[in-house]
């Protein structure tokens, strides 16, 4: 091979070019070792970045044009498939006796006996002594743009000046606190990057981590925030983390990575979409859902799904997991259990009022999601990749999974795993517990202007080479999504005619008008009582101003639901008057019992517990309520009596709000 010149990857159809002057490769040296893997993996895959970045590997990967300077890659990057002690005993003696302290040890585990994995600890610490190991078992390996079962994976990260701690917390009992002591162990001058990997199973279910990320955010605001939930290989029983300290079956292990020139870059792509009908949450306690547009969950599942499904939950509805926006984030959340009266338990909790779908797997955005994730990744300098990515990925995409994972190989080196939650956050921003997502954090060090320049082909060759059925599903997804969306359009059109309010499903201010005419003349006669009750959500332009307009509608959603809950006869109706103005008409009702009605729908909306922290009355969401009753008969006026009822909300307003003014009197028109 020329010292000079058009470096060529052996076996390999695509050519990843690079011009290296002859001064910069004496250093240079690489092992092949041709021992061919089942999977199309070497054995043992070295030095791709040990000295310098060499423009190739050793097996079938996207093409990409690279063009490099001169400058040491800082980040030296090693890849191991584990099967013995033997694969240890042939490293290079300049990664062993590398400095402990600015070296990270990466294990990825398929194997989860715990006494392989303290034989394999013990090994690598006699090796390693006093490195910074992080490990965990998985439901899969991810190794260079491959995907792996039931094997072990070492990533070891060599870095030039920044510095590696970890850190072990043997309970996940009280994620806060472990999310603090982690932050107070693992803090570093100049700390950028935290990994972490928990116990992703307790109590048989998914254990939902945002604590722990709230936690060692205020800890470390100024770090970006990666890793993931241990996996078991989808049994769902017992998951293990650990790192040079020990192994946990209940815990979280971490490590942080410090320097002054350690550059750090996170991002995610889901790939997961909205599909169906809008659903609303109408009786939830945490992540315990009841009811959603008044049914069970599981009879949810069942009639969309099939009973199949819903029989087979939690797993068999991996693919089709609620979808829901919140601080403009789209999220997948999936199902963790099934409890015997139809109600579902969830990893993420969900608040009444709140709208969601059901959502999949977008095999047409795959290819598109990668392009989009490689190319933030590039646009900063990128030396080693972590991949941690959700298992239901896996699940859905089988071999096509290497549509998303290729491509990250071109940006940098990868290793990871798949997860059973991915752990996300950047520098100074709320962390994300997120499902479904595939998550990758790459680094480097140095200046990025003396970086590689380089140009990504992303008409990468996996996805030319993927699946007939990854193919058909695609063509599929879009006839559904192209259905859907024209389904929508006639629904929103037939809305718009109807008499309901389509925000809350509530009757509309037309409905509203027209009903209180006919109960004025139906009971004119007879002189019968009718009670009308007027609501305003207190400060709710102060709500949408801090939390948006989606946050606002979740509320109002709330809000309506508290109202159907609490007036239930058929006579009686409940409108929404306009913005956030509500109007309820009881016919046939003594005062006492509106006012008695009227207070138990604003201490039920108190109890919603929806933060309004730019609320003057209270911090939470509240309501001002104004009650009129009056005898009706033939010259009584709609107009009159919803002014009077105005009033009494004017009234409740100026009091203080959060509270219920009413007036009992007949009125009749002038």
């Amino acid at each position: 091979m020329s010292r000079t010149g058009l470096f060529r990857r052996p076996g390999s159809r695509n050519h990843a070019r690079g011009t290296l002057p002859a001064s910069s490769v004496p250093a240079l040296r690489l092992d092949y070792r041709r021992k061919p893997h089942p999977d199309g993996l070497n054995e043992l895959t070295l030095l791709r970045q040990w000295r310098y970045l060499l423009p190739y590997t050793l097996h079938s990967r996207p093409t990409v044009v690279l063009h490099f300077h001169k400058e040491r890659v800082l980040i030296r990057s090693l890849s191991i498939l584990y099967r013995s002690e033997h694969d240890l005993a042939r490293l290079p003696q300049d990664i062993l006796s590398h400095p402990a302290d600015r070296m990270l040890i990466q294990v990825f585990s398929g194997i989860l006996e715990e006494d392989r994995i303290k034989e394999l600890l013990d090994q690598l610490k006699s090796r390693f002594p006093g490195a910074p190991i992080l490990g965990t078992t998985t439901a899969g390996e991810i190794l260079e743009g491959k995907s792996l079962d039931n094997s072990t994976v070492l990533g070891i990260t060599c870095f030039e000046n920044s510095r590696v701690r970890s850190s072990l917390v043997a309970q996940n009992d009280d994620l806060p606190a472990a999310g603090r002591a982690l932050g107070i162990s693992l803090g570093q001058p100049d700390t950028k990057v935290v990994i972490a990997f928990g116990c992703g199973i307790k109590d048989k279910r998914t254990l939902f981590a945002q604590s722990l990320l709230d936690a060692l955010r205020q800890q470390l605001p100024g770090a970006a925030l990666a890793g993931g939930q241990a996996g078991d290989n989808g049994r769902g029983t017992q998951t293990l983390v650990f790192t040079d300290e020990g192994i946990a079956g209940e815990g979280v292990a971490a490590a942080s990575i410090a320097g002054a020139d350690l550059i750090a870059n996170n991002a995610y792509t889901l790939s997961w979409v909205p599909i169906g009908k809008k659903m609303t949450i109408t009786h939830a306690e945490g992540s315990r859902v009841y009811a959603i547009d008044g049914q069970t969950p599981y009879d949810i599942y069942s009639h969309y799904l099939g009973k199949e499904v819903a029989d087979g939950l939690p797993l068999s509805a991996a693919e089709f997991s609620l979808m829901i926006e919140r601080d403009g984030v789209l999220l997948a959340i999936h199902a963790t259990g099934v409890n015997p009266d139809g109600s579902i338990d969830y990893i993420h909790n969900f608040n009444v009022g709140e709208q969601l779908r059901f959502g999949h797997c977008h095999t047409g955005l795959i290819g598109r999601g990668a392009q989009r994730l490689c190319a933030e990744l590039s646009a900063q300098p990128a030396e080693t990749a972590f991949v941690y990515s959700c298992v239901s990925r896996k699940w859905i995409l089988g071999a096509d999974v290497l549509v998303e994972l290729a491509p990250i190989d071109c940006v940098a080196p990868s290793t990871g795993f798949f997860s059973y939650g991915e752990f996300f956050g950047r520098p100074h921003c709320k962390p994300v517990f997120l499902s479904q997502t595939l998550t990758v954090l790459c680094l480097a060090e140095g200046n990025a202007k003396t970086r590689r320049e380089g140009i990504l082909d992303t008409r990468s060759e996996p996805e030319k080479a993927a699946s007939r059925q990854f193919k058909t599903m695609r063509v599929l997804h879009r006839l559904v999504e192209t259905s859907t969306r024209e389904i929508e359009t006639t629904n929103r059109e037939l809305a718009g005619l109807a008499q309901k309010d389509f925000l809350t499903g509530l009757a509309n201010r037309r409905l509203f008008e027209e009903r209180l005419a006919l109960e004025i003349k139906l009971f004119a006669r007879s002189g019968n009582q009718l009670s009308l009750i007027m609501l305003d959500v207190d400060h709710f332009k102060c709500y949408n101003d801090t939390y948006g307009h989606v946050m606002g509608d979740n509320c109002l959603r709330g809000v309506g639901q508290v109202l159907r809950e609490v007036v239930q006869r058929s006579s009686d109706l409940v409108a929404r008057y306009g913005g956030e103005e509500f109007a309820v008409i009881l016919p046939d009702i003594a005062h006492a019992r509106a006012m008695l009605l009227a207070d138990t729908v604003r201490q039920g909306i108190e109890r919603l517990n929806i933060q309004h922290s730019a609320s003057a009355t209270s911090h939470r969401v509240t309501a001002s309520l104004g009650v009129v009753t009056v005898s009706l008969d033939k010259t009584s006026d709609s107009a009159d009596i919803v002014s009077l009822a105005d009033e009494q909300l004017y009234l409740a307003k100026e009091s203080g709000r959060n509270q219920v003014r009413g007036l009992d009197r007949t009125i009749s028109a002038k």
